[in-house]
């Protein structure tokens, strides 16, 4: 990149916490710093939660950051920046205006020739010209997207940012759009030359960008940035585009799978604010119990390449990357490099029956160090009762850097898959699970009877039949149930 570029979007030590100053805050962003300069293209990659759409919209001034600084050309940014126009991935078209008066909005102070002239070309960039007095009902998705890119370009911005603009869009229309997107960028004498885009696919990061920004999670940061000089247009063949597309595969792999795991099963070591050490518990991907035996059942006895798998199941990189560490956190497979391969004990659990899978995930599961702290929680409890917020405290303040809601639902779906913990939906509680029949469940039943259905209205006696003056009617006694007999 030219040096002498000037920069048009400046970070600063940027952070951003959602819900700050509440019990359900949740940092998203951490200290980045980072620069836009003109006549560049800066792609911002990663997996699902990393902050990308977060961060592109503080560039944007649609969000004020917690803490940082956001810069517009050596100028404190505040509120919607200038010089940026936004498309999103849901396209947010207005459903009672025509193709004319969604992409005229942002002109509307323009005079009405000035509006027309602009209205023509940006029309004409995106192919929609004949459509221009249809409604989005009438328009396919791929159009819809055509219309956001030219309301976006009829401001002539200086930067264009886009949030995954392609992800809602079928194979070939994406292909289409993303073709004439690059073919903007290799115009020189367009004046669209600079862009922030959001994407978590590899190959499309490398066919627009010249500087790539992979992102990582807990909470999301700037991993590296890889720069990218090959000349546009970009032919996804080529043997050096192969080269950067294996570059960020390695990158991905190594931040999302690292091959160094934790000594000792489920647990951490990390700092305290006082510089002592302590042991954290490892956070449970946010997947279920059903997923990792999917992928279970799909490995075979070759090791399989994670982005392969990712295209095999037709999901993106950063939903598989958290199934495959779930699995691994539970010692089903192991991920040498790029590669996922099964485990002896991933091979037994995929032979086993259904009643023996929920055996080994059990035994699994209670090796970690977040279970055992789940557990000795409950036993604590008056009753072993533990109210699920309380529960959510707990979580928060071992894993600040987690989302507590989500790692809670978590917990559960793979505590009950397991037949660990069991959950009372009406007085909100978590107890440890007991099959029914067990001195415990009997025991939990005397100190919190369920709630009794209203009674139903006795039936009024029936008039007994008249007895002979000489013998007295007499009651016949009920037969003692089982609960009146003394206990021995």
């Amino acid at each position: 990149m030219d040096t002498a570029r000037q920069p048009l979007i400046e970070l600063r030590h940027v952070s951003h916490e959602y819900n700050a100053g509440t019990s359900d805050k949740d940092l998203v962003l951490s200290d980045i710093n980072l620069t836009v300069s003109e006549h560049e293209t800066v792609v911002l990659l990663g997996p699902s939660g990393c902050g990308k759409s977060t961060l592109v919209r503080i560039m944007a001034g649609l969000i004020a950051p917690t803490k940082g600084d956001v810069l517009y050309k050596e100028k404190l940014l505040i509120g919607v920046s200038p010089g940026v126009s936004m498309v999103f991935q849901n396209f947010a078209l207005f459903p009672w205006l025509t193709v004319r008066g969604n992409v005229l909005l942002p002109v509307g102070h323009l005079s009405a020739d000035d509006q027309q002239a602009r209205l023509e070309k940006v029309l004409q960039t995106v192919g929609l010209g004949a459509y221009e007095y249809s409604y989005p009902r009438e328009l396919s998705g791929g159009m819809k997207q055509r219309v956001g890119i030219a309301r976006a370009l009829i401001a002539d911005p200086e930067v264009l940012a886009m949030d995954e603009p392609f992800s809602a869009l079928d194979v070939l229309t994406a292909e289409t759009l993303r073709n004439e997107i690059g073919r903007l960028l290799a115009d020189p004498n367009h004046p669209l030359r600079t862009m922030v885009m959001v994407t978590h696919n590899i190959v499309e990061a490398v066919y627009f960008a010249t500087r790539i920004v992979v992102m990582a999670t807990g909470p999301g940061r700037i991993d590296v940035i890889v720069p990218n000089s090959l000349p546009y247009p970009r032919d996804t063949d080529h043997p050096e585009f192969k080269k950067i597309v294996e570059q960020l595969h390695g990158i991905l792999t190594h931040t999302n799978m690292p091959d160094s795991v934790a000594a000792v099963a489920g647990k951490v070591t990390t700092k305290t604010a006082d510089n002592r050490k302590r042991i954290a518990p490892v956070s449970l991907p946010n997947v279920g119990a059903g997923e990792v035996l999917g992928l279970m059942s799909l490995l075979g006895d070759e090791p399989c390449d994670v982005f392969d798998l990712a295209e095999r199941l037709g999901k993106e990189f950063g939903a598989v990357v958290r199934v495959v560490k779930a699995a691994e956190l539970l010692e089903f497979v192991r991920t040498p490099g790029q590669d996922v391969e099964i485990t002896p004990l991933g091979k037994e659990l995929v032979s086993s029956s259904t009643a023996d899978q929920k055996r080994i995930v059990r035994e699994q599961i209670m090796k970690l160090k977040i279970f055992e702290l789940l557990i000795r929680l409950i036993k604590v409890q008056e009753n072993q009762c533990l109210p699920s917020e309380e529960l959510i405290r707990e979580l928060q303040a071992a894993l600040p850097h987690e989302k507590p809601r989500p790692l809670f639902r978590t917990l559960l779906s793979w505590g009950r898959y397991a037949e660990i913990i069991s959950l009372d939906q009406r007085r909100h509680v978590i107890r440890l699970y007991e099959a029914k029949g067990s001195g415990r469940a009997k025991s939990a039943a005397v100190s919190l009877p369920p709630i009794a259905p209203p009674p139903t209205p006795a039936a009024p006696p029936a008039t007994p039949p008249a007895a002979p003056p000489s013998v007295p009617a007499v009651e016949k006694p009920t037969e003692p149930s089982s609960d009146d007999l003394p206990k021995s």
